[in-house]
């Protein structure tokens, strides 16, 4: 089994730190797949696919990015090009598709942060991610994603280099690494009060 880490941004969207720190504490913590899912672009991806080619590292890298599609976040996995944001649900999974990528509802019903609340986005999309390490609206994604018989993952949602691997996917080796989403187990654990606060303070001296 191949332990996955598929929700991370880095300093390229609202992330704290680079893709190199990001992909060195991955190594550190014995992750062997990792997505970049910067919001509304993948060159966050791109960077990390490049990085890992040059220097060997021991990672294997599924290029992604986390979509604002108008009714929610989306994360596509699977794609080398951006996808326009602020697009029906149903037209970026049709896009992302067309691209050769894969579609799962990130953090559905936390609004707050952008998750979706239609109930309709459920059907459009490949996946739902059911668990995140910082939503309090797990269990309503899970009630719904298992309704509507859609695979489950787990996401860190690390926007930094420290909370890399709070939440990981067991994904089976037998099969293409984007396949292998689909079979997915995951543990994860809540991101501390603490970490939540650091990054809460970041985001503001970001805007002073």
């Amino acid at each position: 089994m191949l332990k996955a880490e598929l929700h991370v941004h880095s300093s390229l969207s609202d992330g704290r730190d680079s893709v190199r720190k990001i992909l060195n504490a991955a190594v550190e913590k014995r992750i062997d797949v990792i997505s970049i899912t910067d919001h509304d672009t993948v060159q966050g991806s791109l960077e990390a696919m490049d990085i890992v080619n040059e220097e060997k590292l021991p990672l294997r890298v599924i290029p992604g990015c986390e979509i604002t599609s108008s009714s929610g976040h989306i994360l596509a996995f699977g794609i080398l090009e951006d996808v326009e944001p602020k697009m029906p649900a149903e037209e970026t999974c049709r896009i992302v598709r067309e691209l050769g990528g894969v579609c799962f509802l990130a953090h559905p019903f936390d609004f707050i942060r952008g998750g979706s609340v239609r109930l309709k986005d459920f059907k459009v999309v490949d996946g739902v991610e059911t668990f995140n390490a910082k939503s309090y609206c797990n269990f309503i994604a899970r009630k719904y994603a298992r309704k509507f018989s859609k695979p489950e993952i787990a996401g860190s949602d690390a926007h930094s280099a420290r909370t890399v691997g709070l939440a990981v996917n067991f994904l089976p080796d037998s099969v293409s690494l984007i396949e292998s989403i689909f079979y997915a187990k995951y543990n994860g654990k809540r991101v501390s009060f603490r970490e939540r606060l650091a990054f809460l303070l970041f985001r503001l001296n970001q805007r002073l």
